[in-house]
């Protein structure tokens, strides 16, 4: 019996771990959209959830890279937080440049 419940405790352990995991690393997609007056980006993940992202003068641009400088179809990793329902993004990396 102990060896049941230690076995149950160690995969409850790593299920959560993996949960965590999860969720701080940067998610990736492909922009499908760009509204530079709202400073929102539409972006399709990986996973194929699509995701609204709102930006500010607080996001972090990697690799010296600006908002006016992204087009549909370029690939970006992201991370954000979500501030009543919206999702802020906090840091932008363009992973590949869309094809002209």
């Amino acid at each position: 019996m102990k060896k049941v419940c230690a076995s149950l405790a160690v995969l409850a352990f790593v299920l959560v771990s993996a949960a965590a995991l999860a969720e701080s690393r940067p998610h990736e997609g492909k922009i499908t959209n760009i509204d530079m007056t709202a400073k929102v980006l539409a972006v399709q993940e990986e996973n194929g959830d699509q995701v609204t992202l709102t930006w500010d003068d607080t996001t972090k641009w990697k690799n010296n890279l600006t908002a006016q400088e992204l087009k549909v179809g370029d690939s970006i990793h992201f991370d954000f937080v979500d501030k009543q329902g919206q999702k802020f993004a906090t840091e932008i990396h363009r992973t590949h440049k869309a094809k002209s």
